[in-house]
């Protein structure tokens, strides 16, 4: 028994050779292995050219006003167009003045409505082909012969008209707020009545009477 197993184990350890392994030739005794990659050497840093279409953060506010325009301009509160009036003349202080003057002495301070419906008709004259054939001036329709009889008043050339009335004017004038139709035309003191020249009536505002009229 102890024969048998020195047998097995002395075949278990027999050179590979006998079995027909082929034996390595001396070239085949090293294993050739390719040399490790060596790192690329660093790449210099590039220049990146600034893109014309940035700009630095803190140059952002010299650019706007660069290209802000010379002039405020008027826009609507709610960002509609100017008044058709302010669409062809400029509106001046002075304009602003004279009309709240006229809306002042015509319907005095009683309302805001009342100087209101006064400025409406005012402006509704300058824009009313009826009068001047196309859109005429403030001073024009104000001083218009046979209108407005407050024109007379002594006080009417220097009278300084309330703050309010006059922002009033610049909010009818300039930005087209109307309170009333634009073929709302005339009106005359309550006193007068409602049959004022066969112009249909509109209503009763601060103690004067509005018509309509035409306003071609």
């Amino acid at each position: 028994m102890k024969r048998l197993l020195c047998t097995l184990l002395s075949v278990c350890f027999l050179p590979l050779t006998l079995f027909g392994s082929p034996t390595p030739s001396p070239e085949e005794d090293w294993v050739t292995v390719a040399p490790c990659a060596t790192p690329a050497p660093t790449a210099e840093p590039v220049a990146i050219p600034p893109d014309p279409n940035w700009v630095l953060a803190e140059a952002v506010e010299a650019i706007t006003a660069a290209f802000a325009p010379a002039e405020p301009v008027l826009r609507h509160h709610g960002m509609r167009p100017l008044s058709r009036y302010a669409q062809v003349h400029p509106v001046t202080e002075d304009d602003l003045t004279l009309a709240a003057r006229v809306a002042y002495f015509e319907a005095g301070p009683r309302s805001e409505r009342a100087y209101r419906a006064v400025l409406c008709v005012l402006y509704n004259r300058c824009v009313a082909t009826r009068f001047g054939g196309k859109v005429t001036d403030i001073a024009t329709e104000t001083y218009r012969k046979g209108q407005f009889s407050v024109v007379h008043n002594k006080r009417f050339q220097t009278f300084d008209p309330p703050e309010a009335i006059r922002e009033a004017a610049r909010d009818i004038f300039v930005y087209g707020n109307l309170d009333l139709p634009e073929n709302v035309l005339f009106f005359c003191a309550e006193r007068i009545g409602k049959n004022f020249g066969g112009h249909p009536f509109y209503r009763n505002i601060g103690g004067n009477l509005f018509f309509f009229g035409s306003v071609d």
